[in-house]
């Protein structure tokens, strides 16, 4: 739930209809008008769309937009990137970065230095050059032996040629309010009717609730999400905090015969 909340924030912020006229510096993150749709731009003829999440561990990763559409091979647009932690930096892990990973027929042309803004958010802007029809991964890299994640990772998609009336009739019905009232918390009570490893989930009353991430509890243990699967075992009685992100329940508090486990 949370994610979403601060993605919807993140876009207004960062998303805008002159994202292709900003220039990178070395330094500083440009400041970018807001855009009231924040789900399709176009300017010079290149077609923003949307944005994309990574929420695994226990921070959120944000990229801004997640596909671009330009009309010849060759024209240079913006992708913004906004890291949310959970945990104020600096901290014990602090050797944490932003990259880019799996260049598909794009080249970066420029990248700005990362900034945090303040001590849960750091941004970052990259400068992308697209030669054709491909693929980019941007990254966060947790520190070393952080306990609470090991990486966010999610897709961007750029494309040559004109955005299709159906992929614009698709963003305009899956606005940024709609996925924040689609959002929601509950609390799940009852008995445990399978566990999947492979699929990182477990079945009570029939939702299926995803663990991701880090585990810990009162007394300081910490487990990661497959260790927490191995605690969890059916026919067993289970209460569980759930919020609904990225379309799937994911557990936020795990109960078991009255010990609490907590994401992050």
């Amino acid at each position: 739930m949370i994610s979403f909340i601060i993605c919807a924030i993140l876009i207004l912020m960062p998303f805008s209809v002159r994202l292709a006229e900003d220039h990178l510096t070395k330094t500083s993150i440009q400041p970018i008008p807001a855009n009231k749709s924040n789900e399709s731009v176009t300017t010079n003829g290149v077609v923003y769309i949307g944005s994309v999440t990574s929420h695994e561990g226990s921070d959120l990763l944000c990229v801004t937009p997640a596909k671009i559409y330009v009309p010849n091979p060759g024209e240079e647009v913006t992708i913004n990137v906004t890291i949310k932690f959970k945990h104020a930096q600096p901290c014990p892990y602090s050797d944490w970065k932003i990259l880019t990973e799996n260049a598909k027929n794009v080249k970066i042309v420029e990248e700005t230095e990362t900034k945090l803004v303040d001590p849960y958010t750091a941004v970052k802007q990259y400068k992308v050059k697209v030669l054709g029809n491909g693929t980019l991964d941007v990254v966060f890299k947790y520190g070393s032996n952080c306990p609470y994640g090991t990486e966010e990772r999610v897709t961007v998609y750029f494309y040559v040629g004109a955005v299709s009336s159906t992929e614009l009739n698709n963003t305009s019905s899956t606005s940024t309010p709609t996925l924040i009232s689609n959002t929601s918390e509950k609390i799940i009570s009852g008995i445990v009717e399978e566990v999947n490893a492979a699929g990182r989930y477990f079945v009570v009353n029939g939702t299926h609730v995803a663990v991701r991430g880090r585990w810990t509890t009162s007394d300081g243990l910490s487990y990661n999400w497959r260790e927490m699967l191995t605690l969890i075992h059916a026919g067993e009685r289970i209460k569980v905090k759930a919020v609904f992100e990225d379309g799937e329940w994911r557990a936020e508090e795990i109960t078991i015969n009255g010990k609490t486990f907590m994401k992050g």
